[in-house]
């Protein structure tokens, strides 16, 4: 049986080709031609965001009357189109100027104002926008902002529990979810294949295979807060909720490729004293495995993937995990490229894990 896993040497080639392009295209991203702010007259008729919870509208409008001024309800959203261009400068109070400065030192404090009632309101921008002997260095640039960001989030003790928090949580409902969608749909092939208990098979494939027709993530919110009222636990709603619509697509490749096998081999087994059990065991499931696991390692990591929506319903999966580092680091490439890498080494394990019981538990041409 020819391997089912791509060699790890090449899954590594592909990891940093990955690396290499996603850090190009964020260089390619940052070198948009843009003046550099002197003083906080040069954002004067920019793009201006501030808090709703923080800063007052017409206080803003006061003090920068022909500036574009957007609310933002989330501090997140604000920093996140400041790194998309889509707004220029952020104006705050010192208070959460301070946080910002301290959480990120990618931004800085471009000057302050006083608006007509003697508040002060200061403006962040990023530090690459302004205009200090550092920026002026050829040398230095995209890849002093790639070391601080890979300080600020693989140093940062907070932002690695959260990775590993939401690590086991992902790689948790994953294996339990696999668990429940193997053994359900084996079960269904075992049902549709002896003909037994027709009463309860019918009804149990009409409603696996329904549900393996809706979306897995809403599939899981229906699961949550429809009919468990948000009374379980979201992890163990969540291995549910995917076990059964994963034991959907494998009890049809179970079924396929069993009776494709044909059934005239497990009669000649019968008519020559071998027990059913043995005849499946030794002549049909290692001639069906050799076409099903490929299928079954591909419904896997289709199931890993969904594991990602449990967020939906209030778990810290990885993706959650980058979201609350992105809330207090403001950066969002370093968890995310991390956040894919681990991603990229459980599915390799799938596919190698799914190979090495092939051949320890079957035979082989």
């Amino acid at each position: 049986m020819g391997r089912l896993y791509t060699p790890f040497s090449v899954i590594m080639k592909r990891v940093i080709l990955i690396s290499a392009i996603l850090s190009l295209l964020t260089f390619l991203g940052g070198c948009t031609s843009k003046s550099l702010y002197k003083d906080v007259s040069d954002i004067s008729e920019k793009n201006l965001g501030i808090l709703k919870s923080n800063i007052d509208m017409k206080d803003a409008e006061s003090v920068f009357p022909q500036a574009s001024v957007t609310e933002y309800d989330k501090v997140i959203s604000l920093f996140l189109d400041l790194e998309a261009n889509r707004c220029d400068a952020a104006v705050m109070s010192e208070d959460a100027a301070d946080i910002v400065i301290k959480r990120n030192q990618d931004y800085v404090v471009l000057g302050s104002v006083v608006t007509s009632d003697n508040k002060v309101l200061y403006v962040v921008v990023p530090r690459k926008d302004v205009f200090l002997e550092e920026n002026m260095a050829d040398e230095i640039g995209f890849f002093e902002k790639i070391k601080g960001s890979l300080s600020r989030n693989l140093f940062n003790e907070k932002a690695m529990h959260l990775i590993w928090g939401g690590f086991k949580t992902t790689v948790i409902i994953f294996f339990f979810g696999a668990i429940v969608a193997v053994i359900l749909g084996a079960f269904l092939t075992y049902l549709s294949i002896t003909h037994k208990c027709l009463w309860l098979y019918k009804p149990l494939s009409w409603f696996v295979m329904t549900i393996h027709d809706i979306p897995s993530v809403v599939l899981m919110m229906f699961f949550f807060y429809v009919i468990f009222g948000g009374a379980m636990n979201g992890i163990l709603v969540s291995i549910i909720a995917l076990g059964i619509y994963t034991s959907g697509a494998l009890y049809k490749i179970f079924k396929i490729h069993i009776t494709q096998v044909g059934k005239e081999q497990l009669e000649a087994g019968q008519m020559l004293g071998v027990s059913t059990f043995k005849c499946y065991r030794y002549i049909i499931l290692p001639q069906a495995v050799k076409t099903m696991l490929p299928l079954v390692g591909g419904e896997l990591k289709l199931l890993l993937r969904a594991t990602s929506y449990a967020g939906y319903i209030a778990q810290k999966d990885l993706v959650k995990a980058v979201d609350a580092i992105r809330s207090f680091t403001y950066d969002a490439f370093v968890p995310l490229l991390l956040v894919s890498l681990l991603y990229l080494l459980l599915s390799w394990l799938i596919v190698k894990t799914l190979d090495c019981i092939s051949k320890k538990y079957f035979y082989n041409d």
